[in-house]
């Protein structure tokens, strides 16, 4: 499993998608430092109040892993190089079970790369706070992890999608289409009084929503949402593998 991973790896850190990412995310970064550090100059700020807000940049590196998760299996399929990895002597679903791993490990790179350098530039201007451990430190470390739950549970969705259309563009599109329309949907479900729309996958994936603001529909809790997820993953590694193991590769 681990050469199959490392594999994954350097086919994935051999391309210039990868490198392009990781600079954004130093550029993103970057600016939004400096807007925070003009925005609350003279106003008492901390460095954790900023790595709260640094938080929900996490949002541009879900939709990197999204991208990555969306194309790692159909990529092989429309390449051609599906055949090269099942001609080895490892049966399928463990092919499977690597990639969907190989996207956990980027997600965290990215996740503690872009924590790591939001640490720095917050250390940079709000240096006197940095070693106020108070409740924010707290905050901060549920906003981080929260989030990233977040993450993987998007970037399993268009996981499955690449796994059962073979079209990187479809799982990629369909994944940005439902995450970023979700909340509006809901919204109107909500007005509608059409109460299973909380029983859907997007209606739970923000688990912030718990601790920072409210649930879309009356009687949703913290664990509730937890178990949604639970089974969907579940549902969804299911069904990815179940195709994958037994689909035509012909290509």
């Amino acid at each position: 499993m681990m050469n199959l991973i490392t594999n994954e790896l350097i086919k994935k850190t051999s391309r210039s998608r990868m490198w392009i990412c990781m600079g954004i995310i130093v550029l993103i970064d970057t600016i939004a430092s400096l807007f925070i550090y003009m925005l609350f100059d003279g106003i008492q700020f901390s460095f954790w109040e900023y790595m709260r807000i640094s938080s929900n940049l996490l949002v541009v590196i879900q939709v990197f892993c999204m991208i990555i998760a969306g194309d790692i299996v159909s990529s092989e399929f429309s390449s051609g190089t599906i055949k090269l990895l099942l001609i080895r002597p490892v049966n399928r679903m463990k092919i499977l079970l690597s990639k969907y791993l190989t996207v956990l490990v980027i997600a965290i790179i990215l996740t503690a790369y872009h924590f790591i350098f939001s640490a720095l530039l917050g250390s940079l201007w709000f240096y006197d706070s940095f070693f106020d451990l108070n409740v924010n430190f707290f905050i901060v470390a549920g906003a981080y992890v929260l989030r990233f739950l977040e993450l993987i549970v998007i970037c399993s969705i268009a996981f499955t999608f690449s796994v059962l259309t073979r079209s990187s563009s479809f799982a990629i599109g369909a994944t940005i289409f439902l995450t970023f329309s979700a909340g509006a949907f809901l919204i109107l479900m909500n007005e509608r009084g059409l109460e299973w729309g909380k029983y859907l996958l997007l209606a739970n994936t923000d688990l912030q929503q718990y601790f920072f603001g409210s649930p879309p529909f009356d009687g949703m809790t913290f664990w509730f949402s937890v178990g949604v997820i639970v089974v969907y993953l579940v549902g969804f590694g299911g069904v990815a593998g179940w195709i994958f193991v037994r689909r035509d590769v012909d290509v």
